[in-house]
């Protein structure tokens, strides 16, 4: 299976979770609007967090009384630097009621943040995984309208090089570099060939290879490399 393939399937099946999570997380913010209250609270303290590379967050610590009389101190599930809040600053509160605990701050953010999140992650991960699965296909077509349509032309291999521009489980794919002089215009153009996971070098030797290059666009080709099995 190729890599694009894998790629592709991963990324468009985290993506559909990622929508699915975040859309669960909508219903669950509007559902906790429909009945939740408001209370008045103030910021009580700044709790220091420390993200995935060691930098200190801070999260307000919020008390309220809800209105059976009850004092609930909460932390919620949001954190900044510079700190969003200032100790004895007052905040709005939302809970449901019957369930204090599990309040929340007023504001757009604290009710529909992780949605959104979630949301726009999931479409960049389902739109860039059909694009990794729809491109073999694209690719298929391309070259096919090249063989029909478009020159054949004999290039001379220059190197194997690494393409730095991609990067996969911390790989880079090789890439074949060949040219070839126009006899007609005297220019030389120079061809790459599609990403390949295993190192050429060892079969390539020094053979023209063959390209299709489009006549009315050089930079339109697509070097054929019959020896290997391209990914």
């Amino acid at each position: 299976m190729k890599v694009t393939t894998v790629a592709g399937a991963g990324l468009l099946a985290f993506g559909v979770l990622a929508l699915a999570g975040g859309g669960t997380a909508a219903w669950n913010s509007a559902r906790f609007l429909e009945t939740a209250v408001t209370a008045a609270g103030v910021v009580t303290d700044l709790v220091p967090k420390r993200d995935s590379e060691g930098d200190v967050l801070y999260s307000p610590k919020v008390h309220f009384r809800d209105r059976e009389g009850r004092s609930v101190v909460f932390v919620p599930n949001m954190s900044s630097r510079p700190p969003a809040y200032e100790v004895g600053e007052r905040v709005e509160v939302l809970y449901a009621p019957g369930h204090s605990e599990d309040a929340r701050l007023q504001g757009f953010f604290s009710q529909w943040g992780a949605p959104l999140i979630a949301g726009v992650l999931g479409v960049i991960l389902c739109v860039v995984g059909a694009g990794f699965l729809l491109w073999p296909r694209w690719k298929a077509r391309k070259v096919a309208w090249l063989r029909n349509n478009g020159r054949k032309v004999a290039a001379e291999p220059v190197e194997v090089v690494l393409d730095h521009s991609i990067s996969i489980n911390h790989r880079h794919p090789y890439r074949i570099v060949c040219q070839w002089r126009d006899p007609a215009s005297g220019e030389t153009h120079v061809f790459r060939s599609d990403a390949l996971w295993t190192d050429p070098g060892p079969m390539l030797g020094h053979q023209p290879l063959t390209v299709w290059v489009a006549p009315d666009d050089p930079r339109r080709y697509h070097v054929e490399l019959p020896f290997l099995k391209e990914s």
